[in-house]
């Protein structure tokens, strides 16, 4: 059975008039050219489509049979022009981002804000996950894109450049140490510690930092969400050293953030699958994404 597509639209049409001139107009042909191409379609299934009722035609109940039919696939072909004309455009679409849960509160929600000001019509669609789960959907084409702390190597997937960031320490706001210029591992001698218990490249370098002053912290509380630990930072339980995209989020609500030193980076890595060219709106909103931690 050969059937082309100017029948079936033929049969949509007629169907959805009730006429054959009727779809002649929608279609932009002539009724006899619909009349053609209904004769030509019922002759190729071997069944009668219409029959008529007076000046009007009615289906068939193989005929609604069909257009159910039809009607699912037109549905799926709504949906590739509706595609193909956001690509021409470029300015619709979607954005699935996974990220882990730091920069899914805090960083993440302003980029979202910046990026919208010039590309309205898109849709972000946000997941939040662990950050080896953020690499595994990137790698896996279930997002356009992953925003985690990350190895300098990761498999599968393509590292885009995003500003350089520091571990910063958090202070609350009347603390003693609060108008320091930079806070050093000997200063928090003795000082109750809040800390991050993500066993992380950073979090090791932060350790370690304490470890080569002779300094064992006093860690009174440890959590995997940096967020809990800036507020209890602000109540007052202690002091911390973590990630700046929670402590800027934080400030001015109870807390001071103060450079530390050494130095140790905060590896947000933003990445996509290495297999897959970038959209437009997903470049443009990497360049949200750097324009918001470069204020960090």
């Amino acid at each position: 059975m050969r059937l082309n597509l100017r029948q079936i639209e033929a049969f949509r049409a007629v169907y959805r008039t009730g006429g054959m001139t009727a779809a002649g107009n929608l279609m932009n042909i002539t009724q006899p050219a619909v009349s053609r191409l209904i004769r030509d379609l019922e002759a190729e299934i071997g069944l009668p489509l219409f029959v008529r009722e007076g000046t009007s035609i009615a289906p068939t109940p193989d005929a609604t049979a069909l257009y159910h039919e039809v009607e699912r696939s037109f549905h799926g072909l709504d949906q590739v022009a509706l595609f193909a004309s956001d690509l021409k455009r470029n300015r619709s679409g979607r954005i699935n981002i996974a990220a882990s849960l730091a920069p899914s509160f805090f960083a993440i929600p302003d980029a979202i804000a910046r990026f919208r000001n010039n590309w309205p019509d898109v849709t972000v669609s946000l997941h939040s996950c662990p950050s080896p789960e953020v690499t595994d959907l990137v790698a896996a084409n279930k997002a356009d894109l992953g925003v985690a702390v990350l190895p300098p190597q990761t498999g599968g997937v393509e590292i885009m450049p995003l500003p350089t960031l520091h571990v910063v320490a958090v202070v609350p706001e009347n603390h003693k140490l609060a108008k320091k210029k930079v806070i050093r591992p000997k200063d928090l001698d003795g000082e109750a510690m809040l800390m991050v218990n993500e066993y992380s490249l950073m979090q090791q370098r932060i350790l370690k930092s304490f470890e080569a002053e002779g300094i064992t912290p006093d860690v009174i509380f440890d959590s995997s969400y940096s967020g809990s630990i800036c507020g209890l930072v602000a109540k007052g339980m202690g002091v911390s050293v973590l990630d700046p995209v929670t402590a800027r989020a934080y400030e001015g609500k109870g807390i001071v953030r103060v450079p530390f030193e050494p130095k140790v980076a905060y590896e947000l890595r933003l990445i996509r699958a290495a297999n897959r060219p970038a959209s437009g709106h997903v470049l443009a909103f990497a360049e949200a994404l750097r324009q918001t931690l470069e204020e960090n």
